[in-house]
C-alpha cells in the first residue's frame, strides 16, 4: 500500500506542476496538489518506528527514567 500511495504523490505531483502553466486549469492544479499531500501523509504514517527505545532497551539513553 505504501508502494501504490508512493506513486500516487509522484504522479500527482507531476501532474500539477505540468497543468500550472494552463490557464483553465487552477482548479486542477489544486486539487491534484492536495491529493499529492494527502498521498504523501500516507506513505509517511506507513513508516515504522525505528527509534532505539522500541528496539534495544539496553542502548536507551533515557532508560533510567523510565526504569530500565
Amino acid at each position: 500500500m505504501r508502494m501504490f500511495s508512493s506513486i500516487v504523490a509522484v504522479g500527482s505531483l507531476f501532474l500539477a506542476v505540468a497543468l500550472v502553466p494552463v490557464i483553465g486549469a487552477a482548479l486542477l492544479v489544486l486539487l491534484l496538489f492536495g491529493l499529492f499531500l494527502l498521498a504523501l501523509v500516507g506513505v509517511f504514517s506507513g513508516l515504522e518506528d525505528r527509534t532505539v527505545r522500541d528496539h534495544d532497551t539496553m542502548l536507551d539513553p533515557a532508560g533510567w527514567r523510565h526504569g530500565a
